[in-house]
């Protein structure tokens, strides 16, 4: 099997269906890749919505995005491990895109481009600038790829121990720098996935100067957040930084 395909879920009923369905409808051979959704025990319809749809359903006690995409891959067969954000939909040829991409020599790495879904003018313009800044540093040898639509040779994966778990935010960007030690890794601009914008959408100015301050602690320290959670449990625009505080 050439690829498998993760989805971490913690209570994502609200878009897992129409992710699942851009999964399924890939222009892509179906004996070819597996859909696997790793959830953290939802309390919501998510796991039903998911069995109808993917391969492999497999349940973990513990929160947290790392933890759902590492928990994810102990159950994959495929060579290449593509992780998906819940709220993501792939055009059709997402996978032609990453098979071509990889066949290039020594690529452990392939990162898709996360277009903005939804959400107004300042929202979609915060998500296309993170890619400019995503390609920007990948011209000048840094990959720091968001987990929205990423996907990386198993084997790579493994040697550097996937992600992070103690981190609660920049794993993804932590595991494209740590990889890359190992081979090449891509940015595939045609490979494309359409990405809500829902966690900027609340507190926004908050969020997006959260993220700014851990990408800079990490670059800087190597350190970051230990806790993330989710937009709908956020009430006020100072709790993500209250939680990190505690």
């Amino acid at each position: 099997m050439k690829f498998s395909i993760i989805v971490p879920t913690y209570n994502e009923e609200g878009c897992i269906a129409k992710c699942l369905q851009s999964l399924e409808e890939q222009d892509f051979p179906r004996d070819d890749y597996e859909i696997i959704i790793s959830d953290a025990a939802s309390s919501d319809t998510t796991p039903d919505l998911a069995r109808r749809a993917a391969d492999t359903v497999v349940t973990t006690a513990t929160r947290g995005i790392a933890h759902g995409r590492n928990f994810g891959a102990k159950h994959a067969q495929g060579k290449i491990l593509v992780f998906v954000d819940a709220d993501v939909t792939l055009d059709r040829r997402f996978l032609n895109e990453l098979d071509e991409a990889f066949e290039e020599k020594d690529v452990v790495g392939v990162t898709g481009i996360g277009v903005p879904g939804d959400g107004k003018l300042f929202h979609r313009a915060v998500y296309r600038g993170t890619y400019l800044l995503v390609r920007l540093f990948n011209a000048f040898g840094k990959p720091y790829y968001p987990g929205i639509c990423v996907a990386y040779e198993k084997n790579a994966f493994v040697r550097v121990g996937g992600f992070r778990e103690e981190f609660g935010i920049v794993e993804d960007l932590d595991l494209s720098k740590r990889i890359s030690a190992l081979g090449t890794c891509r940015v595939k601009l045609t490979a494309i996935g359409r990405v809500s914008t829902r966690r900027i959408q609340k507190h926004a100015l908050s969020t997006i100067f959260f993220h700014i301050y851990n990408d800079l602690r990490y670059l800087f320290t190597g350190r970051a957040a230990k806790v993330y959670p989710k937009v709908e449990e956020l009430h006020s625009p100072f709790d993500l930084w209250r939680i990190n505080k505690s």
